[in-house]
């Protein structure tokens, strides 16, 4: 089966306990839609990954240095998930957002997610072993579009971004695949014959 992995579902699985919360009757209450940056999306472009049957994913158009903002996360502002019709691609906004827009405590980027709803997940460790795949990483801010990516070090023109989904998201279905564990032992030098332990 073709497997798709977007970051946003990541973000989702990073603070959201979707067992503990209820589902309001007449649904979540959507709020704005929060579009991302244009000059941020002008600097990557979405092309087919590497990754075997992970679909698309994020190229960097210029080079980035550490540190660099490689683009805003984008969405449709809702104050809870919809626990009928969960979407993939829901993302917690930092408790530091609340105050500035109540009731509002996600964003749900799937229609207005931007170009890096398409960075795709790499392991840090594969058997112990630092793999050096991830450039990239999300970070959550204080202050409108509340989460983005930053690069972690050089990315030149055409590498492909990589980050951690966090340590709560389901990475099973994915990593547990043998052509993506072939994948990416083969991508970092490391035998995986015996053993296939990894980290995110």
């Amino acid at each position: 089966m073709k497997v798709v992995l977007k970051v946003l579902t990541v973000l989702a699985g990073l603070h959201l306990a979707m067992s503990a919360l209820s589902a309001n009757a007449n649904g979540p209450t959507k709020g704005p839609i929060l579009r991302p940056d244009a000059r941020y999306e002008e600097r990557t472009v979405i092309a087919k990954s590497a990754i075997p049957g992970s679909g698309n994913g994020l190229f960097a158009k210029v080079k980035f240095k550490a540190g660099d903002v490689i683009g805003e996360l984008g969405g449709e502002l809702v104050d809870e998930p919809d626990m009928l019709n969960p979407s993939a691609y829901l993302a917690g906004l930092p408790d530091c957002a609340f105050t500035q827009i109540s009731p509002y405590r996600y964003i749900d980027s799937k229609d207005h997610g931007g170009h890096v709803s398409r960075i795709n997940f790499a392991p840090s460790l594969i058997n112990g072993k630092e793999t050096g795949f991830q450039n990239s990483r999300i970070e959550r801010i204080c202050t409108s579009p509340w989460v983005i990516f930053v690069a972690t070090r050089d990315i030149e023109p055409g590498e492909e971004m990589f980050a951690s989904y966090g340590p709560d998201y389901g990475y099973g279905r994915f990593m547990n695949q043998p052509h993506i564990r072939d994948y990416f032992c083969g991508l970092a030098k490391v035998d995986c014959s015996q053993k296939w332990d990894w980290e995110p």
